[in-house]
């Protein structure tokens, strides 16, 4: 009788190891072919740069990485955007998040729904605008959670903002029903359910929290501020929302250019724009004027803004008409945050009608970041008489094109001559004219401020200290005057000026009000305007421009005054 073998126990093991590696080859089979057969647009979210840079946290991982126009969003990803970065969210192809600069939000949920889909967002700061197109095969029903508030939304166009101390939000069409939390302890209760319609706001304060804890109804429902239709990203989405851009073609970096007021034109003088750039630096941001348009009738006008700490120098371009002016913004010091540039019509940088200002940072490579703009419409009466060869002290004309200096003879450097007219530099009175010679020279800058009405050849220089100018102070002051030659080599001299500021006089309050005497007059002792003392500090003076008033008071025209 043969003898039958015996089975080892891998013979028992191996059937079921050959069903585990055959399930394991169909999954992972079946991920290559739908990878490779690309992704279900439908079924997906796609974030893309609208202007700057964005991060994202991936689920599960610790740490933020850069983010790309065309990533796609998964439940858990969180994603921020930096100063000057905005973002553009889609979600299953009609559906749109679009985050301002400084916002962070979380996907906290997706889930399929019916037809469509739930989504739940955590904002943690910033402002979002959310589209949600009630037209659409998969509708989606959004959650918004922000600190204090829950929103539930389908099919509507709502604007939300979480802020340091305060909770946002305005509906543009549709309605919107939120739920509102206060804190007790860890957890939180909830004390209140609001509904807001078209053009209404909800703005919730720290106060209002405190109220509604303590039982009672404060009102935080209010129609939408005009200063909010104002602000860019109001301007922006309204503009989207009418004609969107499509981000994947572009690559992100490009704004839609028309700015629409009241869905009614897209008239150039209304329109902004933010273009791309050639470096990763964010882009400036402007932070005054506040809006994107400004009119004025004023003569004058300082922009001020914001950049990132890795811009090497910021400049602008001018455009008034037909004709285009490149500066450089001398008084950005290299690493700097704040920038500042000094208009009027004097200077020949803003002139009659529209102006537009076209803001860029440079990077370490002598790369341009994207553009940020701002358009001045300058409501002239008439009685600037407008320099066109005139430049504004503050900057220089970069691109500009100029006469060729001719032989202006030997080089001399400049000498400080009189103070005030005298050879004394001790002051105790504010404002100091600064005089001196100089040959040869093609411009002289005092402190990096060029005096524009300096020509090549003149023999005689003069600048205004000044407290109101911010460029005078107690104690001493130092000037470096330097006078540059047509080849571009310098010679320098130092005027020092020592200001002894005279200590505001104190009123002695008496005890009790004496009684005036009738045959003497009564004294005013209103105190005088001290309004020039409050403004902003400016650059030297040069009071020897020809449309300057009399030494000893600055021109209130130019912009350095």
């Amino acid at each position: 009788m043969p003898r039958i073998p015996r089975k080892r126990p891998i013979d028992y093991i191996l059937p079921f190891l050959i069903m585990i590696c055959t399930g394991v080859i169909v999954v992972l089979g079946y991920q290559l072919y739908s990878s490779l057969q690309g992704p279900e647009e439908k079924e997906d979210i796609y974030m893309y740069l609208a202007n700057g840079s964005a991060k994202i946290l991936p689920w599960g991982s610790g740490e933020w990485e850069r983010a790309y126009s065309g990533t796609r969003l998964f439940q858990g990803d969180s994603i921020k955007t930096p100063q000057g970065g905005r973002i553009v969210v889609e979600l299953f192809e009609d559906h749109y998040i679009r985050m301002d600069e400084r916002t962070e939000l979380s996907i906290s949920e997706i889930k399929a729904s019916g037809d469509g889909y739930e989504v739940e967002i955590n904002l943690q700061d910033g402002k979002i605008w959310i589209n949600s197109d009630e037209t659409s095969d998969s509708p989606v029903r959004f959650n918004v959670r922000t600190k204090h508030t829950s929103i539930q939304t389908v099919a509507t166009v709502y604007e939300v903002e979480q802020n340091i101390d305060s909770e946002v939000i305005r509906v543009m069409e549709g309605e919107v029903l939120a739920d509102i939390f206060v804190d007790e302890g860890e957890d939180q209760r909830k004390v209140e359910s609001i509904s807001i319609g078209v053009g209404q706001e909800s703005v919730i304060t720290d106060q209002d929290l405190q109220d509604y804890a303590d039982m009672k109804n404060p009102s935080v429902i209010n129609a939408i501020a005009d200063e909010f239709k104002e602000s860019f990203f109001y301007k922006w989405n309204y503009a989207e929302d009418k004609l969107p851009t499509d981000y994947s073609l572009k690559g992100g970096g490009d704004f839609n250019e028309a700015l629409i007021e009241g869905g009614a034109t897209e008239d150039p003088e209304q329109v902004v724009t933010e273009e791309a750039g050639e470096s990763d630096l964010p882009c400036p941001i402007i932070t005054t004027p506040s809006t994107n348009v400004f009119t004025t009738p004023e003569s004058s006008l300082t922009l001020r803004g914001t950049t990132s700490e890795m811009t090497k120098q910021m400049m602008v371009d001018v455009t008034s008409g037909s004709n285009t002016q490149t500066y450089e913004l001398n008084l950005y010091v290299t690493g700097g945050s704040q920038w500042s540039f000094a208009i009027s019509a004097a200077g020949g940088n803003m002139k009659a009608g529209t102006n537009i200002y076209k803001f860029y940072a440079i990077d370490e490579n002598d790369l341009k970041s994207a553009t940020a703009t701002v358009t001045v419409v300058y409501e002239s009466d008439g009685s600037v008489v407008l320099d066109e060869d005139a430049v504004d002290p503050e900057e220089e004309v970069i691109d500009e094109e100029t006469e060729e200096v001719g032989d202006l003879g030997d080089f001399v450097a400049p000498k400080v001559l009189t103070y005030n007219g005298g050879e004394s530099n001790e002051f105790d009175v504010d404002g100091v004219s600064v005089s001196g010679s100089v040959a040869g020279a093609e411009k002289v800058l005092v402190n990096g401020y060029q005096l524009t009405a300096f020509k090549p050849g003149d023999t005689k220089w003069t600048f205004y200290a000044k407290e109101s100018l911010g460029n005078l102070s107690d104690g001493e002051n130092t000037y470096n005057v330097v006078a540059y030659a047509p080849d571009g080599s310098t010679k320098s001299v130092e005027a020092i000026i020592i200001y002894d500021q005279p200590e505001p006089e104190e009123e002695e309050v008496p005890a009790e009000e004496p009684v005036a005497d009738e045959s003497e007059p009564a004294v005013d002792e209103t105190p005088a305007d001290d309004t020039t003392a409050a403004t902003a500090p400016k650059p030297l003076l040069d009071t020897t421009v020809p449309s300057t008033p009399a030494p000893g008071e600055p021109d209130a025209s130019d912009p350095a005054a």
